[in-house]
């Protein structure tokens, strides 16, 4: 879920240590994830205007923005499509190394290009499920940048497997849990339900426990909040185990594993370059110092569509976000200004 910044970290070096002459002689066919993805023809929902994508490019040398997401899809499945059950933006300032990462909830109610207003975790749905122009991860790409008012150049989108599978290979990860939680509906494999409780303090947590840790919210003190700041806690987790040399050894004499089974389970535009760069980029930056933010209940309110059925959601407060915006995402030497004007919402959005 949580997983393909840190991927992308440990396949980066993985390229970086065996050297471009690797890629071009024995990989020969590319995993599919990091094959450029055809525009598919364009339908998009009755009535609604014919949607259109442009994704940013990157010069290596601005501040970049890449979204995070991770779908509820789970081991065996193959829907059509799967909203996203997590949505971050990660940035970084490729010069200061100035670095963070916003999580934005998934029932945060927003106009979504092509469509009508809808819950944001829904974009990634939607764009599969009507064939927007770059699929699923174009369209929440889109709605994200609109949302913020900011340029968002890479997106990365996993599955529950892929993290899974990365937290037991690098050998569990540390985290020290910051109350105690009981969830007695924490939701399966199969659809079910069964108790997940863990106690306050340090634990060692394999990739399962760990999925449990970033997916519980029903019973946190601040639902959805906390659960953002337990899935950033567990992201922060990745990347100290993966400055151990031990770990990127194995992760390194595994990697041509890694990247086939990759192939199913992780969707991104990042070019094996480009994760050579921001690999090179990231193991710089001081883990203690990285950003992080919630859109809490600090920059949005709830409350009730008039939808049918109703729906319960968190309506952004536009003036909030835009000043966490223009500080979150500052003004650097490089001349990358993001302070743009957030784009006016529609139906009531602050």
């Amino acid at each position: 879920m949580l997983v393909v910044f840190a991927l992308s970290i440990a396949a980066s070096i993985y390229g970086y240590w065996w050297g471009r002459d690797y890629v071009a002689n024995q990989l020969k066919d590319l995993p599919p994830f990091f094959a450029p993805t055809p525009a598919p023809a364009v339908t998009a929902a009755p009535g609604a205007p014919a949607p259109s994508i442009t994704l940013r490019a990157w010069d290596g040398k601005e501040r970049v923005n890449l979204l995070l997401m991770g779908i509820d899809q789970r081991d065996g499945e193959s829907e059509p499509a799967y909203r996203t059950d997590t949505m971050m933006v990660l940035t970084l300032d490729p010069l200061t190394l100035d670095a963070g990462v916003l999580s934005i909830p998934r029932d945060l109610w927003v106009p979504i290009p092509g469509f009508e207003n809808g819950r944001v975790n829904t974009a990634n749905f939607l764009g599969d499920a009507y064939d927007y122009p770059g699929g699923g991860p174009a369209l929440a790409v889109k709605t994200v940048e609109q949302m913020l008012g900011v340029p968002i150049h890479f997106y990365a989108r996993v599955n529950f497997t892929a993290f899974e599978d990365l937290v037991d290979r690098i050998g569990g990860i540390d985290i020290d849990v910051p109350y105690d939680i009981y969830d007695p509906n924490y939701p399966t494999a199969d659809y079910r339900t069964e108790v997940f409780s863990i106690t306050r303090g340090l634990h060692h947590m394999d990739g399962a426990l760990a999925l449990k840790f970033a997916r519980t919210r029903y019973t946190l003190p601040n639902g959805d909040f906390d659960r953002a700041r337990n899935q950033q806690l567990v992201l922060k987790a990745i990347k100290e185990k993966l400055k151990e040399p031990q770990v990127l050894l194995a992760l390194f004499a595994s990697a041509p594993e890694i990247l086939a089974r990759l192939s199913a389970s992780v969707k991104t535009n990042l070019s094996i370059e480009q994760m050579q760069q921001l690999a090179a980029l990231a193991v710089q930056v001081d883990s203690n110092q990285i950003k992080t933010a919630v859109l809490d209940q600090n920059y949005t309110e709830f409350a009730t569509t008039l939808t049918d059925p109703p729906q319960q959601v968190q309506i952004p407060i536009r003036a909030q976000i835009a000043r966490l915006r223009d500080t979150f995402f500052s003004v650097t030497p490089n001349g990358a200004n993001q302070k743009d004007h957030l784009p006016v919402q529609a139906d009531g959005q602050r």
